[in-house]
């Protein structure tokens, strides 16, 4: 005898109601580069593609700055075995992991593709693993992060 399982058709919308209950703020911060410098006399060089202005302060010559731009997001965190010490040789040693569930979009899936450090709780992670979850179809983004170095 086999039977056929069916999902709930608003399996989204109960882990959406979840994660918006017991969600908390995540940062996801993007690297943002090619920012023309808005420097007064700083133009850029359609040659050198470089800065007219060499001696800029604000983008030392290049004229185009790379910055990090904070992506806030929702998501249900755990935290693992965060602020456990561990004894080593030289002493104590603290480290962290974090996996931090978001919901599935687009806009998600981009963010957390090109991350170079997540701030949850205040601390500063770095992203280890992604992995896309739901039935039937996708609807969350497990990210497993560990504190940065």
């Amino acid at each position: 005898m086999s039977l056929a399982i069916t999902w709930p058709s608003n399996t989204a919308d109960v882990i959406d109601a979840i994660r918006g209950a017991i969600g908390r703020n995540i940062t996801i911060n993007i690297a943002v580069s090619g920012v023309p410098c808005s420097a007064v006399g700083c133009k850029l060089d359609p040659v050198t593609r470089l800065s007219t202005d060499q001696f800029c302060s604000i983008c030392n010559g290049f004229y185009y700055i790379n910055t990090i731009s904070g992506y806030a997001v929702s998501g249900h965190v755990n935290w693992g075995q965060a602020d456990t010490p561990i004894w080593e040789t030289g002493g104590r040693v603290v480290e962290g992991d974090c996996l931090v569930q978001i919901k599935y979009t687009v806009t998600n899936v981009d963010a957390v593709d090109k991350a170079k450090s997540f701030i949850v709780d205040e601390k500063t992670l770095v992203k280890e693993a992604v992995d896309y979850r739901g039935v039937p179809n996708v609807n969350r983004i497990l990210v497993t992060l560990t504190q940065e170095e």
